[in-house]
């Protein structure tokens, strides 16, 4: 089959280059960005073309397109696809609010993808972990609330962030300085700053409003009361959060980590036992990059009616928070040659 990666060239699209070739060894891949070039990655060259080829009256039909583009260039793009037969994954945040448009988190209402949908949109990079945390425990206890708060890595923000991000670390760690008085103290490097893009009048940031609405949407609960808080960290890769849920029933917490360490039941979790969280790190994260690593489980002390726990999860956000994520929607549509990439109903 024929599959298209629109924003090939970005991080996010060179990760799904790769497990492209994991889930469909023998498909053809038609790779575009902004304009016509190479991709070059580990002894494969790629050549890219530039997206506005799409708009040309004999540009290639295809099955599966998957768009890695900002807002404005996805709702130019995604239309274009549809009508050329593609069935679409969309990773941007176009069409997530939209009621029409499934938002999957493969793993928790992968159902919801079926021969009828030809279009689907990719959550956020940190609702995507936090929702497979979530699901196992509103299916065993119900949820009543949560409140989450984020420590978000770089790369989050582009590869051009991230690569400024990585220049301006090594400069400003070069010399000694135990106070930190030669970093940006508005920049990333050697900091952490509040995640405060399009803060609107209730003085929530988008990154926030797009995990309370879309953990919702996934989970089926529209009322949930959610609550969050995000900020930046000066970390490359890894998206950290600490979560605050309570459940409608009360919890054993040895109960539920045997129901994080059953993967029919917590599918695509790595549960890590331990109060002390050892194992579970932004690093940790890059190196099992398929899965949420949920574990530092504990009670809230300040919960009598023993509802309510307190744990960490960390994923991944470049492949599980995005591309991982996105291939296994795709693989409800056309099965994956690789097991761990194959989404269940």
């Amino acid at each position: 089959m024929r599959i298209a990666i629109l924003g090939a060239t970005g991080l996010v699209g060179r990760e799904t280059v790769a497990l492209v070739a994991r889930a469909w060894p023998g498909a053809s891949l038609e790779l575009y960005a902004s304009r016509d070039q190479e991709l070059v990655l580990g002894e494969r060259v790629y050549p890219v073309r530039a997206a506005a080829r799409l708009d040309d009256a004999d540009a290639p039909r295809g099955e599966l397109a998957f768009v890695a583009l900002d807002d404005e260039h996805s709702k130019r793009y995604v239309p274009r696809l549809l009508a050329l037969g593609y069935r679409v994954v969309d990773k941007s945040n176009t069409y997530r609010q939209d009621p029409a448009v499934p938002l999957v988190t493969a793993g928790v209402n992968s159902a919801r993808v079926d021969g009828s949908v030809h279009l689907v949109a990719n959550p956020n990079c940190t609702t995507i972990p936090l929702t497979l945390a979530l699901e196992p425990l509103r299916a065993a206890y119900g949820l009543a609330s949560i409140a989450v708060s984020t420590y978000q890595a770089v790369s989050g923000a582009g590869i051009a962030a991230l690569d400024a991000f990585l220049a301006a670390s090594q400069g400003g760690y070069r010399t000694p300085d135990r106070l930190g008085a030669g970093f940006d103290p508005g920049a990333y490097a050697g900091n952490t700053v509040p995640h405060s893009g399009g803060t609107d009048d209730s003085g929530f940031s988008s990154e926030e409003r797009k995990l309370m609405f879309e953990s919702r949407k996934i989970l089926d609960l529209a009322e949930l009361p959610i609550s969050v808080q995000c900020c930046r960290v000066a970390v490359a890769v890894g998206h950290y959060e600490n979560a605050w849920v309570t459940c409608e029933r009360a919890l054993d917490p040895d109960a539920v980590g045997a129901l994080f360490a059953d993967a029919r039941k917590a599918p695509y979790v790595r549960y890590v036992p331990g109060a002390a969280g050892d194992g579970l790190s932004a690093v940790a994260s890059a190196q099992d990059r398929d899965r949420a690593l949920v574990g530092r489980m504990r009670r809230d002390p300040r919960d009598a009616s023993r509802r309510t726990l307190c744990l960490t999860v960390v994923a991944d956000n470049l492949r599980l928070g995005a591309a991982t994520n996105a291939v296994r929607i795709a693989s409800r549509w056309f099965p994956s040659a690789d097991p761990d990439l194959q989404a269940p109903a």
